[in-house]
C-alpha cells in the first residue's frame, strides 16, 4: 500500500522504481544489442576480411526477427508485465554477446543478430520499456517516459568511450566478452527484483494516488482520459496509419545514420577515439533533451516535439555530408543525438497519449513489425551504397529525404476520434 494510515508519511511511489530499472536495462542494452556496434565494424572488419555490408544485413536480419518478434511480446507484456520477459532477454542477449568473443564467421554474427531480435533486444525502449511505464503512470507519463528512455544516450556516453577504449587496450573480442559478463551481473538480478506489471497489481494507483475505498472510485481514478483503445479499433483509424508511416520515415532516417556515422568518420580522417567522444558527447545532450522534453510534453502536443527532433537529425545529415574536422563532427553528432532522443521519447508518448495505457502493448507490437520494417531497410541499403559508391554520402542524402517526409506526415496527425457505442 501507499501509506499506513492517514497520518503516516507517504513512501517514494514505487512506479519511480520501475522507471529506474528500465533506465538501466534500456543503458545496458546499448552495450549488448545497440548501436555500440558501430565502433566494432571497423577492427571486425579488419581482422575477419568481412565489408562493412555484412553488417549492414546484420543489423537489418536484427530489426526483421524484432518485427517478428514484437506483436507476440506486446500481447505478452500486457497480459503478464516485463519482468521475466527482461530477465530473459538479458540472460540470453548476454550469452550471445560472450559468444562473439569467439566468431569467425558470418553465420555466427548474424545467428547472434537475429536471436537476440527474436527476443525484442534490436528496439528494447519500444518493446520492452514505453509500455510499462505507461501502466504505471498517466499524469506523469511524459516525464517518466522521457527519464526512462534517457537509458540510451546514458548508453552511449558510458559505452561508446568505454568500448573503445577496451577495444584499443585489449581488442575486440575481450571486449565483446566483457560487456556480455556486465550484461549478466548487472540486467538479469535487476529484473528480476524490481519490475512488476502494473501499480494494481501491487495495491497502487497510477502517479502515486492514494488507493480508493471503493470499487466505483478505484476505477475512476485509474481511468485516464479519453478513450481505452483495443488493437482493432486503433488500426481502424488514420492517426494509427499516419503515425505508421512517419514514424517508419523516422526510423529509416536516424537508422541511415546510427552506426555507419563511426566508420564515416574515421574515413574522413578523424582520429577513432575522438569520434568515441563525440558520440558520448552528442549523448550528454541527448540525456538532458529526453528529461526535459518528457516534462515539456506535459503542456504542449508531441507531435510538435517530433518536429524538433526531425529538425536535429537534418542537421546531423548536413553536417555528415560536409564533415572534415572537429567542429562538424561536433555538429553532426550533437544534431544525431538531440534529434534522435528528442523524436524518440514524443513518438513513445505520442502512442500512449493517442491510444491509452490499457492495451498498449498490443498496439505498440503490431506498429513495430510495420514501422521497423521500412526502417531496418536503411542497413543494408547503406552497405551497399558504401561499396558501390566507395562513400557514404549518397545514403546521408537519403536519410534527409526521409526525415522530411516524416516531418511532413506526422504534423498532420491528430487524436482519433473514439468509435462510437
Amino acid at each position: 500500500m501507499q501509506s499506513s494510515g492517514p497520518l503516516s508519511k507517504p513512501r517514494p511511489f514505487y512506479g519511480w522504481s520501475v522507471v529506474a530499472a528500465l533506465l538501466v536495462f534500456s543503458t545496458m542494452a546499448v552495450g549488448l544489442a545497440g548501436p555500440n556496434v558501430g565502433l566494432f565494424i571497423a577492427p571486425m572488419s579488419r581482422e575477419l576480411g568481412w565489408s562493412p555490408l555484412t553488417f549492414g544485413w546484420a543489423q537489418f536480419a536484427r530489426m526483421e526477427a524484432v518485427i517478428i518478434a514484437g506483436p507476440v511480446i506486446g500481447r505478452l507484456i500486457d497480459r503478464y508485465g516485463s519482468r521475466v520477459l527482461v530477465g530473459v532477454a538479458a540472460l540470453v542477449t548476454s550469452g550471445l554477446v560472450i559468444s562473439l568473443a569467439f566468431i569467425h564467421t558470418e553465420w555466427h554474427l548474424m545467428a547472434v543478430f537475429v536471436i537476440t531480435g527474436l527476443f525484442g533486444m534490436g528496439r528494447v525502449a519500444d518493446v520492452y520499456v514505453s509500455p510499462p511505464v505507461a501502466r504505471w503512470f498517466v499524469r506523469r507519463r511524459s516525464r517518466a517516459m522521457g527519464i526512462a528512455l534517457a537509458g540510451t544516450p546514458i548508453g552511449i556516453v558510458v559505452f561508446y568511450p568505454l568500448s573503445q577504449l577496451l577495444i584499443d587496450r585489449i581488442g575486440w573480442r575481450d571486449t565483446w566478452f566483457v560487456l556480455g559478463i556486465a550484461g549478466l551481473v548487472v540486467v538479469v538480478p535487476l529484473a528480476l527484483a524490481v519490475l512488476r506489471r502494473a501499480p494494481e497489481d501491487v495495491g497502487l494507483l497510477p502517479d502515486g494516488d492514494m488507493p480508493a475505498f471503493t470499487e466505483e472510485a478505484a476505477a475512476a481514478a485509474v481511468a485516464e482520459p479519453g478513450h481505452p483503445w483495443t488493437r482493432a479499433q486503433a488500426v481502424r483509424t488514420p492517426a494509427f496509419w499516419l503515425m505508421v508511416a512517419g514514424f517508419s520515415s523516422f526510423t529509416f532516417g536516424w537508422s541511415t545514420f546510427t552506426i555507419f556515422r563511426v566508420p564515416h568518420f574515421v574515413e574522413r580522417g578523424l582520429d577513432p577515439t575522438l569520434v568515441a567522444f563525440a558520440i558520448a558527447a552528442d549523448a550528454v545532450v541527448a540525456v538532458a533533451a529526453s528529461v526535459l522534453l518528457g516534462w515539456r510534453l506535459e503542456r504542449i502536443p508531441p507531435r510538435f516535439g517530433m518536429l524538433f527532433g526531425l529538425s536535429g537529425l537534418a542537421v546531423c545529415g548536413v553536417g555528415l555530408i560536409f564533415v572534415d574536422n572537429i567542429p562538424l563532427l561536433f555538429i553532426a553528432n550533437i544534431g544525431y543525438g538531440f534529434g534522435f532522443q528528442t523524436g524518440h521519447v514524443a513518438q513513445n508518448v505520442m502512442w500512449a497519449s493517442y491510444f491509452g495505457r490499457a492495451n498498449l502493448g498490443s498496439i505498440r507490437g503490431l506498429a513495430l513489425p510495420l514501422t521497423v520494417g521500412l526502417g531496418a531497410t536503411a542497413f543494408p541499403i547503406v552497405g551497399a551504397i558504401r561499396d558501390a559508391a566507395g562513400v557514404y554520402t549518397p545514403a546521408w542524402v537519403l536519410a534527409i529525404a526521409g526525415v522530411a517526409l516524416s516531418a511532413a506526415l506526422l504534423v498532420n496527425v491528430r487524436p482519433p476520434t473514439p468509435p462510437h457505442p
